[in-house]
């Protein structure tokens, strides 16, 4: 028997009696609490400092290749500050919020000549839109109207306010900066990811940027997004797995069933030329 059959002659056996034992309705809490402890491993429910979700090492990892990064979603500032204490990084970083924004501009003051800040929402339009949100530093506000389906959110103090959002298309030709090589661009906007990056489309094909790293969670199963819609429109890049603790990326295929959990975790997506590197 060859070592492949073997494994998979092994695994049956073993599904088989898993199943047999823990296949009832009496067990499934406790299946319930070793899903979660697999889909943790595997860097879904990946929250915590940096440190812990493995975001500090993936930076690491890259450091010497960023020189000019976007931090879209950047809440207070602290992606931004990740950038600029493991990195030579220049930042362009984005937040609509006030209160968030103004914390996130103190950064500014500080590294004057590190990053700038906008107080700019992103999205594949240039429309006005209501923006839900708990307190004016919120890192959960989001665009998604259907608050009351988001389990952590506190939709009983929500909040509105109208924003204008714009496409980073027309935001990086009012600059005139689509011939500026961008190294990252780091989404974190609560469920708004997919739009961010359609308005970023002629960014992406010409200026083609190294790393775009995005969050994924529960917003996306209620907009009907998966990792394999993103995939849609990143053809040159491969799709990586920001793993708890890593040191190292987890590649990962945007059609498999698994890559697509609705679950808080951080993808990255890597330019084809580059892959080698992981």
């Amino acid at each position: 028997m060859k070592i492949n059959d073997l494994q998979v002659y092994i695994f049956k056996k073993i599904s088989f009696l898993y199943n047999f034992i823990f296949g009832r309705k009496t067990t499934q809490k406790l299946n319930n609490i070793i899903f979660s402890l697999s889909l943790r491993a595997k860097g879904y429910n990946n929250y915590g400092s940096f440190k812990v979700t493995g975001e500090k090492n993936f930076i690491q990892s890259i450091s010497r290749e960023l020189q000019f990064s976007l931090d879209i979603g950047a809440n207070i500032g602290n992606y931004s500050k990740l950038l600029i204490e493991e990195t030579n990084s220049y930042i362009f970083a984005f937040e609509p919020l006030d209160g968030a924004y103004d914390i996130l501009n103190n950064l500014v003051i500080e590294h004057p000549n590190r990053i700038e800040a906008f107080k700019l929402a992103l999205g594949d339009k240039n429309v006005e839109k209501n923006l839900n949100f708990t307190d004016e530093k919120s890192e959960k506000a989001t665009f998604l109207d259907d608050i009351n389906k988001l389990s952590f959110y506190e939709a009983a103090s929500n909040k509105k306010k109208l924003v204008n959002l714009v496409t980073l298309d027309e935001f990086m030709e009012q600059k005139n900066l689509f011939d500026k090589e961008i190294d990252l661009i780091k989404i974190d906007t609560e469920g708004y990811e997919l739009e961010v990056l359609k308005g970023s489309k002629r960014l992406i094909e010409e200026n083609k940027p190294k790393y775009i790293q995005l969050e994924f969670n529960i917003h996306q199963l209620f907009k009907n997004h998966t990792m394999y819609e993103f995939s849609k429109y990143l053809k040159k890049y491969e799709l990586f797995q920001i793993l708890p603790f890593g040191n190292k990326l987890l590649k990962v295929n945007p059609e498999k069933a698994e890559t697509n959990i609705f679950y808080l975790t951080n993808f990255v997506y890597i330019r084809n030329d580059l892959v080698h590197k992981f």
